[in-house]
């Protein structure tokens, strides 16, 4: 059994721009299944949801599903189909993330937690990347 040869356009990718692939779509996966954490009520904040814009675990999930889980998803596929805007995408996406724990611990206060900081980490990481890829085809 033979496969089928990969596309041209998979093949012409960068580490770098694999790596920003596989980081979105694992962020993407993570949000989506945060929110229904918190539409199931699987994830509990405690005292600490009062502190949530309009004080709404189901605002918290729609907006964690559209920035952290559309946007990426937008953006892989926009890179995944060679669009030219996903380049600029994939630094949206890091700094999304990067503003989204920002003002996350702004909202919910110390102490920070290790997720958080893992997130914000990550969020750079994409930064840095999509830098590269912006900088290395101008």
């Amino acid at each position: 059994m033979t496969t089928a040869p990969a596309p041209a356009q998979a093949q012409r990718r960068s580490g770098t721009e694999r790596t920003l692939l596989w980081l979105e779509a694992l962020l993407a996966v993570g949000a989506y299944g945060g929110a229904i954490g918190f539409l199931a009520g699987g994830i509990d904040l405690g005292d600490a949801a009062q502190d949530l814009p309009f004080g709404s675990l189901t605002f918290a999930a729609i907006a964690l599903a559209l920035v952290n889980g559309v946007l990426p998803t937008a953006v892989l596929i926009g890179a995944l189909r060679a669009r030219a805007w996903a380049r600029v995408g994939h630094l949206v996406v890091g700094v999304a993330l990067v503003v989204w724990i920002v003002m996350q611990v702004a909202f919910l206060g110390p102490p920070i937690h290790v997720l958080q900081a893992i997130y914000f980490v990550w969020g750079g990481v994409i930064v840095v990347l999509a830098l590269r890829v912006l900088a290395r085809r101008g």
